[in-house]
Parts: structure tokens; sequence; C-alpha cells
């Protein structure tokens, strides 16, 4: 129950704003992007993914969590993996808002005043304040339509899953079923045709590279080289050079001692037991009352694994901290008290009151650090915007030059190196930056770009230094490129070929490689198999006979499912009631997850695979 309990807790901070709210805006459609028609990342139905906005998603997702593991990423945390993780959350977030939107789902307009007027992080004392939720929209960059949106879709898309989860159940078929699926044995017989071997008997002819330089002439041209002067403003630095002294800080401590700003909250040590039904909750209150202690009652009366593990002991908390069905009986209940039964739509409550602390103000030398910070934090964040609006404006009519725009707001020019279309430095890397840079305004006209930000918190502008225009390249200097690309193009024709003859051969029951099939037998949770090829070989069943798979590696593997051997008696089965129980809780979301599967299934989805494989 704790967990459940501290979902509901208020205490959201910018950052997590940010994380929750903002990078998933994004995702919905609402970020300030365009998408472009030519280079796409991914199609969804008649929506467009361009490369560039996927880009900028990655790269967002990359400081969070650069932030969250404090520079530290853990090695499994490729350029490739976050890309993937990236378009995977995409995909879900489309999908889910168009198949809730086509189900004809409305979240009303009193459903979103209701959250936004009950989110904790928006009120304060006297309920919700309005200037407290402007503010926090502020940090984050963001305006009150975006976030209406924001609730709006995830209004409809809880709706839609709401509707799947709410009402999933088990039978005694399909509990016997599942543990017995879960336990399958399979007998899989396969061959690996390995890509270098047939890389090695790939022969390549004067004539193959000299067609392929002559037919792709555009393809072997030297890159476009340009250098450019830039301003990089980040909020961050403009935060860390903002000046306060301790005079003003003190000054700020008094104007806001008088309206309780600096008062601590009482902090609650509290008991709490919950109840699936009121009979039961009744029978506990009595028991409480009469002198048994919430940790015998809550092992006797309580079916909830929190309450049952923690002996009926919740924690500390403040008001805010916990939801309004419990902080509205905490405040009027008093120590050493026991609540009547309180009804939530997580169950039936009882709560006592062990300890309390009172509220006292703190004093200035105790916060002194904290109000500069949030001082410096709230101008430079003020300064960020107010550069982000007057440099738009400026920039609007490409009349000013980027010294004068670096003189208005006394930012240093910084000059890059030369970076081409498709390789760069540092903030050069990312491929969104370079698009908006190299485009006719910036090379041809010679005017400056627009702002292009690379996350919440930072933005650059450039301009054109200096220029190399491509130029062709000779056949001679091509050519170890030239081989290289067809040798590839040969290998992999040449695997895709072979696999298929040798896959319509072992199913038509003609092959001379029957012999030569590797045979593996056993469960998911077999370790003696490469963990991809496992899986791949749990994926397909028996009816569809081999079947070719393109592994990692680039390595083809050729792969019939044999016999799926079930077990007859589940009683024998070590652990099978834990992973009943398991399923169990969360079957409603692993049928959603099937719901999900099966309208995802039906999208047109068309992605860029040769930009997805890319390392």
């Amino acid at each position: 129950m704790l967990s459940k309990i501290r979902d509901k807790l208020s205490t959201w901070v910018i950052g997590v704003l940010l994380l929750l709210i903002a990078v998933p805006l994004i995702f919905m459609g609402l970020g300030n992007y365009q998408s472009s028609q030519e280079s796409y990342a991914f199609k969804i139905n008649d929506q467009v993914i361009s490369l560039s906005q996927l880009e900028q998603e990655v790269f967002q997702y990359r400081q969070a969590l650069e932030k969250n593991f404090q520079g530290n990423l853990p090695p499994i945390y490729t350029t490739k993996f976050i890309r993937n993780v990236t378009v995977d959350y995409m995909l879900r977030t489309i999908l889910l808002d168009q198949a809730s939107r086509s189900s004809g789902l409305v979240f009303h307009n009193e459903s979103i005043l209701n959250t936004i007027y009950s989110t904790s992080s928006f009120r304060d004392d006297g309920g919700f304040n309005k200037e407290k939720y402007l503010s926090q929209l502020y940090q984050i960059g963001m305006n009150t339509s975006s976030y209406e949106r924001y609730i709006y879709q995830k209004g409809i898309t809880g709706q839609l899953q709401d509707s799947i989860t709410n009402t999933a159940f088990l039978t005694k078929t399909e509990k016997s079923d599942l543990i017995k699926f879960r336990h399958h044995k399979r007998n899989v017989s396969y061959l690996i045709h390995d890509y270098n071997e047939i890389k090695d008997d790939i022969n390549l002819s004067e004539q193959d590279l000299r067609d392929e330089y002559n037919n792709n002439l555009d393809i072997y041209r030297s890159p476009v080289y340009a250098k450019y002067l830039y301003l990089d403003i980040d909020k961050n630095d403009l935060i860390k050079n903002i000046k306060i002294t301790d005079v003003q800080a003190k000054r700020i401590y008094d104007s806001n001692l008088d309206e309780g700003l600096y008062v601590s909250p009482i902090t609650y040590k509290l008991n709490h037991v919950i109840f699936d039904t009121e009979k039961t909750a009744n029978v506990a209150l009595r028991a409480l009352k009469s002198g048994e202690g919430f940790d015998k009652v809550a092992v006797e009366y309580s079916t909830d694994t929190e309450t049952l593990e923690n002996k009926g002991y919740l924690g500390e908390f403040i008001l805010a901290d916990l939801p309004d069905y419990l902080s509205s009986i905490v405040v009027n209940l008093g120590t050493g008290k026991i609540s009547d039964i309180i009804k939530s739509n997580k169950g039936f409550h009882i709560i006592y009151i062990i300890d309390q602390t009172s509220d006292a103000v703190n004093s200035f030398e105790d916060l002194k650090e904290t109000i500069i910070k949030d001082y410096k934090k709230e101008t430079g964040t003020r300064e960020y915007f107010d550069i982000i609006d007057s440099m738009t404006e400026m920039n609007f009519t490409k009349k000013y030059r980027l010294t004068e725009l670096a003189d208005k707001f006394n930012i240093k020019t910084i000059k890059s190196k030369f970076i081409s279309k498709d390789e760069g430095h540092g903030i050069f890397d990312y491929e969104f930056v370079r698009d908006g840079i190299f485009t006719d305004d910036v090379i041809n006209d010679s005017k400056t770009s627009d702002l292009i930000y690379l996350n919440g918190d930072r933005f650059i502008i450039a301009e054109l230094d200096d220029f190399m225009d491509s130029n062709q390249l000779s056949y001679e200097d091509s050519r170890e490129i030239i081989e290289a690309l067809v040798l590839n193009q040969k290998t992999n024709a040449a695997i895709i070929l072979h696999s298929e003859n040798v896959r319509d051969d072992l199913n038509a029951g003609i092959s001379d490689q029957f012999d030569n099939l590797s045979s593996f037998v056993g469960t998911i949770d077999s370790s003696d198999i490469d963990e991809k090829i496992k899986q791949l070989f749990f994926a397909v069943g028996p009816s569809n006979g081999f079947v070719t798979k393109k592994l990692g590696s680039k390595d083809y593997i050729i792969f019939g499912v044999n016999e799926i051997i079930y077990p007859e008696d589940i009683k024998n089965i070590e652990n099978a009631e834990d992973y009943y129980n398991f399923a169990y809780n969360t079957r409603s979301e692993s049928e959603f997850n099937s719901f999900y599967g099966l309208f995802r299934s039906s999208a047109e989805i068309n992605m860029n695979d040769d930009y997805m494989s890319r390392d």
C-alpha cells in the first residue's frame, strides 16, 4: 500500500515535470518541430517523424539519462539503444493517441480543469494557485495550452487503458495453460550462415567497380564543408553568473517571512491499515479501539501486501505528501487518535497518528543558500526566456548579423571547426543541428540560422564563416570506398539468396543440409545458447516451418520448431504458483499490451531501416 500512496505524492520538482510532461509533449506532436517528407525516421499511418525530430528526441533523452547517472552512462546506453527506446516510446504514444481518438473517447474540459486544480505542485495552503501554476510551466518553457493538450491526451489514452485493464481475469483453464506455456520445451533444428565466410567467396571484377562509380557519380563527391560563427546560450550558465549578495538574500527572506513561506510544515508519523471490505474494516477498528496494536491487526485482518510487510506502519509525511482522502482526516485527527473508517477507491482505511512535529520558522542562516540558489535560478531562467523572445524577434527579419546579436545580448561568438552536412564535432555531431545550419538561407544567402534548441535549457544560432564546395572525386580516389560498398551489396544479396534457397529446400524436404542442422532442446530459461537466438526460437511455432532471420552480426539463421513439449502435471513444476500469482496480478497490463500489439500490427509503419541500423 505504501507505494500506492506514494504514487499520490505531491512534491514534484521542475526536473520531474520536464521529464514526465515536456518531453512526452514532443512525442505527441506538440513540440515546435517540422517533419520532412524526404528525410524521415519513420512514418506511422498519416504521420511523419523526421530524422531531425527523432535526433532531437534522442539528444534530449540522452541529456536526461546523463543527468540521472551524473554523467556516467552505463555501457548499455549506446546511441543505437537510446534511439530504439525513443522510437518505441514515440510509436506507442502516437498509436495510443490515434486509437483513443478513433474510438471517440473524450476528456471533458471540466475533467481537464479538475486534474490541473488537484495537482499538488500547483497548490498552496489556499488551494489552487494560478501564479504558481504559470510559474511552474514557465520554468520548463511551456504554456497553458500545451499543458492542457497534454492532460487531454493522457485522459483519453487513460480511458482506453482502463477499459481493458479493469476487466481482466483468469479462468482455471487459463491458469493451467498459462503455467504449461511458461514452462514448455521446444525442439528446434537450425543452421547459421556466416556472413564473413560468404564474403570471402565473393569475387569483384573491375567492371563491377566502374559500373558502380559511373552509375552513381553523385555519391562519389567530396562533402560540402563549412565553418560557422555561432552563439551558444545555456540557461545553466546564465544562472551560474547571476550575482546576489547576502544583503539582497536577507531582504528576500524578510519580505517573505510575514507570508509564512519559511515555516516548516508539520510532519506526521502514521500507522495505517487497509482492507478489502467495510465489514473487515469494522472488525479491525473494534480490535484497535480495544487496545490491540496496528501490527497485530495488520497481520490478522489485512490482505494488502505492503500493509503486511510494514506491519501497519506507514511512515512520516507532510500533508501535501498524502492523497486527499487521508490528508483531510489527518489534519483534524490529533496525536494518539484512531480514525474512523475512511473509504477510497483503494479500499477501506484506518489511520493513527503516532506523533507529529510542530510548525517552526526556519532561520535566515538555515535558508540563505536555498534563497540564493532559488534567486539565481529564477532570475537566470527569466533572463534565458527573455533572450529567446528578444532574439527570436530580432532574428525574424534576418537583417542582423551574428556579431550585432552578440553585442546586443553581450554574448561571446564562437568559431567552429570545418564540418560537413554528414559529420560534425561537439554539438554539431547531432544531425538535427547540422540540418539547421546547412540551409540555403545560411549557406547561399549568408543569413543567420533560426534558433536551434539543443534541449529545454540551451540553444544556438549560427552564421556562415567559411565554405568549401563539393567536388567530383575521381574513380581512383573513390576506389577503396566503391570496393567496400559493392562487396557489402553482393555479400548481402548472396547470403539472403542462399539462406532463402536453403529454407525453401528444407521446407520442401529436398535439401542436402539436413545432416548439417544443429539441435536445441530447452525452455525459455535455458542458458546454453545465445539469448537473442533463443528469443527467435520462442517467437514462432511448428506451423511456420523453416524460417530465416538476420542476426545482429549480419549472419543469417535458418531454423524450424520441430516440436513443442508441454508439461503434463503442473503440480510438479517448481515455483509454478509464484508465476501464476505474478501473471494474475499483471494480467490486466498484459491484456492491454496484447491490445496495443493488435492495433500496432494493423498500423502502417514504415521505418527508415538504414538510419535505425546505424551504431
